[in-house]
């Protein structure tokens, strides 16, 4: 138990941090690298529509809730400042905890960060590859749902596609993208019927 909760002091890390040769940790990433990373994994795709879904959740507050959101963001950087500033060393939270809290924070602080750029990254490729089918559709060029998402998101497209077929049939006087034409997507869609299913088969 001793063991994982052993921390590295600091002399001990610096001195890591400078060694070369075989056994140790080549740095290929730079500055820059290492920015565009971040940003790409926090802005990603999601900025060219978080205005829309927020409007739809927020309301005439959004700009507040944008506020908030900048507030905390400010908060996170300031902790960050703060572990540059004790340990003046590249490893983010990873080397922090192993240099105050020990060796089995940060070895589940290290897999997290490990997980979140992973996350990051497949949710910028998957919104970005949902703005390159958009585009393609206003060149119109039909990508098939079965190439252009995964089983069970292209299911759910083709069942929304269908839905909004048979709600525009159902009722004329509906228009696309107002509240009651969505209540009724929802309603044939919660209904699952055969005629919904049956273009699937």
């Amino acid at each position: 138990m001793g063991n994982l909760l052993a921390t590295k002091p600091l002399h001990l890390l610096m001195e890591e941090a400078r060694e070369t040769g075989e056994h140790s940790l080549k740095r290929t990433l730079g500055v820059f690298q290492l920015t565009a990373l971040g940003v790409g994994a926090i802005i990603g795709a999601g900025i060219f529509v978080l205005s829309g879904l927020g409007a739809h959740y927020a309301g005439p507050g959004l700009m507040l809730s944008f506020v908030l959101s900048g507030m905390g963001c400010a908060f996170a950087g300031l902790c960050y400042a703060e572990f540059a500033a004790m340990i003046p060393l590249a490893g983010s939270a990873y080397t922090y905890a192993y240099a105050t809290l020990g060796e089995i924070f940060a070895w589940i602080i290290g897999w997290d960060l490990t997980l979140e750029y992973a996350m990051g990254a497949s949710t910028v490729s998957s919104g970005w590859s949902n703005h390159f089918i958009e585009l393609l559709e206003i060149l119109h060029i039909k990508m098939p749902l079965w190439l252009a998402y995964d089983h069970w998101t292209g299911l759910r497209a083709a069942e929304n596609i269908i839905a909004r077929q048979m709600a525009q049939a159902s009722d004329s006087s509906l228009v696309p993208g107002t509240q009651a034409f969505l209540a009724k997507v929802s309603a044939i869609m919660a209904a699952q019927s055969p005629e919904l299913m049956q273009p699937l088969w």
